[in-house]
């Protein structure tokens, strides 16, 4: 089964992409933010390495048991490098994985806000949108990560552009 990995700020289109290309696979998405908005405890970790560690922990299981299934699954999160390399070190060893590819999505700053600025006002990350983009930009992404700019692409545009990307395993 394929797992297709995506990272990218908030609006370049992570999960839009992630449930086109689930549809088109007949497989599932993990969709990361849930994973911590049904947390209600005061002291947890938002945003930090921990809650990182915790969504990377939580996301494993949830794909191993879609490709128990078989399923295809596409992961969203705005992930960093390290989590990037626990995620490969875990997945890539497992026997259901055929293709693992990792994506960094990113577009232009303009284009991130006017997406932004289309969401419905209670899911609109306003600020956070420039918080994201630069600690994206800021990362030395490992080798096997694909970066697409979607800047000027319909979500099949870039759905023909990840279906065309070699996976990469062990």
């Amino acid at each position: 089964m394929e797992v297709l990995i995506l990272t990218g700020a908030c609006g370049v289109g992570k999960t839009t992409t992630a449930r086109a290309w689930a549809r088109q696979q007949q497989g599932a998405v993990v969709e990361c933010d849930y994973l911590t908005e049904w947390i209600y405890k005061a002291d947890f970790p938002h945003w930090t390495a921990e809650e990182e560690k915790f969504v990377v922990s939580a996301t494993l299981a949830l794909t191993q048991a879609y490709l128990r299934y078989p399923m295809p699954v596409a992961i969203e999160n705005v992930w960093t490098p390290d989590s990037f390399y626990s995620l490969k070190g875990a997945l890539e060893y497992l026997p259901e994985v055929s293709s693992l590819k990792f994506v960094w999505l990113y577009c232009t700053l303009p284009e991130n806000h006017r997406r932004d600025q289309i969401r419905a006002v209670a899911d609109q990350m306003k600020e956070r949108v420039d918080i994201l983009n630069r600690e994206q930009h800021s990362h030395a992404w490992p080798d096997f990560v694909h970066k697409l700019d979607t800047t000027a692409l319909s979500v099949e545009e870039t759905l023909v552009r990840i279906n065309g990307l070699p996976g990469s395993l062990a």
